[in-house]
């Protein structure tokens, strides 16, 4: 095989696992989002609680507050009583006294309904603050996960950058150019195998004559006659030596 050849092939190995490398750096970001709006559900939850909670005491101060002052006009409506001249007088005083009893009453069934009612939203509201504390734990880990899982990339990604480099100094410039342009342009596979006669980047049949110039040469490279890739040589039921980002469709 020819040497550049080998080292063309080896480097489209590496660039390969290196396009993963960036995926999944690049993937990353979104996958600490996700888990970033999974816990802002529990915690708009336990905000929506908590606000109904409030509203529940607010509405409970409110009453009593209320009941307290109905309470001081009964008592000072009542203290007027014993000072009024006339029986008319006395019956506008009882009117008076009979609605600030109505209310006080309506204002302590609503205390007692809201009494009744809170044990079991305080109940909710400690639910869901567990919940939010096992979220967060659960949370946190996958974050710490994901940024130790970009990490391990990102020293991947290095090594093999390293490892390209030092390749990509055995391929004459003619060839690296080459293998650059047949990158951008073949989605990412510029080096292939060719498998009884058959491209395995475009599935075209090379002729018997030019498969076999293929198969035992050692001295030149050759290129796909229809899609251009650089092709290699392997046996039928060997196995894919190299790892193919993408072909063409047939």
């Amino acid at each position: 095989m020819h040497p550049e050849l080998a080292a063309l092939m080896e480097l489209q190995a590496i660039d390969v696992k290196l396009d993963q490398c960036r995926d999944a750096i690049s993937s990353v970001p979104a996958s600490i989002e996700k888990e970033k709006r999974y816990l802002a559900d529990f915690e708009s939850s336990v905000e929506e609680l908590e606000g109904e909670v409030e509203a529940a005491r607010k509405k409970l101060r409110e009453a009593e507050g209320e009941i307290q002052s109905f309470d001081q006009k009964l008592r000072d409506t009542r203290g007027k009583q014993t000072l009024v001249k006339t029986n008319e007088e006395y019956r506008a005083l009882g009117a008076e006294i009979e609605g600030y009893q109505n209310r006080i009453s309506a204002l302590e069934d609503t205390v007692l309904e809201i009494m009744d009612s809170m044990p079991a939203h305080e109940e909710k509201l400690s639910l869901a603050h567990g919940e939010l504390e096992s979220a967060r734990s659960k949370v946190q880990g996958e974050v710490k996960k994901h940024e130790n899982h970009r990490a391990d990339f990102e020293r991947e990604l290095s090594a093999l950058l390293d490892k390209s480099k030092a390749l990509a100094g055995g391929v004459s410039e003619k060839w690296m150019t080459r293998y650059q342009s047949l990158r951008k342009a073949r989605k990412g596979l510029a080096v292939c195998a060719v498998v009884n006669r058959t491209c395995q980047g475009c599935r075209t049949a090379e002729t018997i004559k030019r498969f076999l110039e293929i198969r035992d040469s050692e001295d030149r490279i050759y290129e796909c006659s229809n899609c251009k890739r650089i092709l290699y040589y392997q046996e039928e039921g060997d196995g894919v030596k190299l790892s193919l980002p993408a072909v063409d469709p047939e």
